[in-house]
């Protein structure tokens, strides 16, 4: 997916030199980084590549056929290479506003949404007379394209206790004299309703859990309903019974095996020999010189393993806690 906006998420804490906290675990090489067992983290990672056919509920818009497809370079969870198209106009008070997209000549019209699917599932045998692959309409003037960004390490991200950002959204405002004062986005936590979280995840930080991203990238990438996403952007080519997503044997959805899947992968390594470089530490001496590092901050520090987030339904584990 769009996946999501980690710039903010990043960017978060200021670590205490009195404290030392261990490093958490780096590297691009699909091993766990200690929440569950390698076998288990390689089975989620299946499911996470899995490819969905119409049997499984794709669909009737989607982008992609699996997470894998928007999140692989260079392993699973990582970068893409893929776009998305968001598109819109500006209102009569020029605000942003999301399109009207027409679909099925006419028959439904998609609103509430500035993502337009590449894809759609009809024509097919059941319905071939059924045409609704999404189209701009010249209304829409703004238009821009997306790419996922990487999931690695957001387990990491998820377990910054929303203090730090509000701290450092303090700090970043009286460091620089009310010149840069970072935003912070209160957002609903899905799986526990009625609880507000700091938005972390998606273009927009639209999103404090990763089980609240996986639940909307499930439905708005790949077209499939589940517990936190019930309802389709369209009925029109829909043949099966909502959710799709449905528990496993296991008492697990596929959203939440993708939600362990990122949390449980390791940061993104640093590449040494190019940091170590004469060029790369002469930057990093002009980058905090000229201020960069009030927003990009050069560490971070997870809350303590045994903190509930998220309304309660997610306890840090031991290999999230306490790392930098």
């Amino acid at each position: 997916m769009k996946l999501f906006i980690v710039a903010a998420a990043l960017t978060i804490a200021h670590v205490s030199l009195a404290t030392q906290f261990p490093d958490a675990p780096t590297g691009f090489d699909n091993k766990t980084n200690g929440i569950v067992d390698d076998t288990t983290h390689q089975a989620d990672q299946m499911k996470f590549d899995e490819v969905e056919q119409l049997s499984d509920g794709l669909g009737p818009l989607y982008n992609a056929q699996s997470c894998r497809e928007c999140h692989q370079s260079p392993v699973s969870g990582a970068a893409s290479q893929v776009t998305e198209l968001r598109v819109g106009h500006r209102g009569p008070d020029g605000r942003f506003r999301t399109p009207d997209i027409p679909i099925a000549h006419g028959a439904e019209v998609i609103n509430g949404r500035s993502l337009v699917n590449d894809r759609a599932i009809c024509p097919n045998a059941a319905f071939p007379d059924k045409e609704i692959q999404e189209r701009v309409p010249e209304t829409e003037t703004i238009r821009t394209l997306r790419l996922s960004l990487s999931l690695l390490g957001d387990g990491f991200v998820e377990a910054v206790a929303d203090q730090t950002l509000i701290d450092l959204s303090k700090q970043q405002c009286k460091s620089s004299h009310g010149k840069i004062c970072g935003q912070i986005l209160y957002v609903p936590i899905v799986e526990a309703p009625g609880q507000m979280g700091v938005g972390r995840f998606g273009w927009k930080d639209q999103h404090a859990s990763l089980l609240s991203f996986a639940g909307d990238a499930y439905l708005n990438e790949m077209g499939i309903t589940n517990r936190l996403q019930p309802s389709e952007v369209t009925n029109l080519c829909n043949s099966t019974s909502e959710p799709k997503d449905k528990p496993g044997a296991d008492g697990l959805s596929d959203i939440d095996r993708f939600a362990r899947f990122i949390r449980a992968t390791k940061a993104p390594a640093r590449d040494s020999q190019l940091a170590n470089s004469v060029a790369a530490k002469k930057g990093l001496g002009l980058f905090d010189k000229i201020g960069c590092a009030t927003c990009h901050v050069e560490t971070l520090t997870t809350a303590p393993a045994g903190t509930k987030i998220h309304g309660g339904t997610f306890t840090i584990p031991s290999a999230l806690g306490s790392l930098t």
